[in-house]
């Protein structure tokens, strides 16, 4: 299992650990495609077909808190961003206050 990750080509902006989350799932899936073919499978002992369904279990486990992990690093990012562009606009709409103050103060 001592396997190093592949090299992926054509990404060269990804981070790293989107890097591995990928290899991570693309693993899973084909872990789970095994599982599901010996538990459906009419030849395998059923005592076996137990011990692959929990191999089956285990493996879509994972697989959901790397999917959600994914999906919680995309929504910190979103946040982010909205926080950007509202202080963005909260500094722009302050410069137009003041500026608007000063053309009031002049009038007056």
């Amino acid at each position: 299992m001592n396997e190093a990750l592949p090299r992926v080509s054509g990404i060269p902006s990804a981070p790293a650990d989107e890097l591995t989350r990928q290899w991570l799932l693309l693993r899973l899936r084909r872990i789970m495609e095994i599982a599901l073919e010996r538990v459906t499978n009419p030849k395998t002992p059923a005592p076996d077909r137990i011990k692959w369904s929990r191999v089956l279990i285990s493996a879509g486990q994972v697989c959901n808190s790397v999917l959600r992990d994914v999906e919680i690093d995309a929504l910190k990012q979103q946040i982010m961003e909205l926080k950007a562009l509202t202080t963005e606009r909260l500094t722009d709409e302050d410069g137009s206050d003041q500026t608007g103050d000063r053309e009031t103060q002049e009038d007056s």
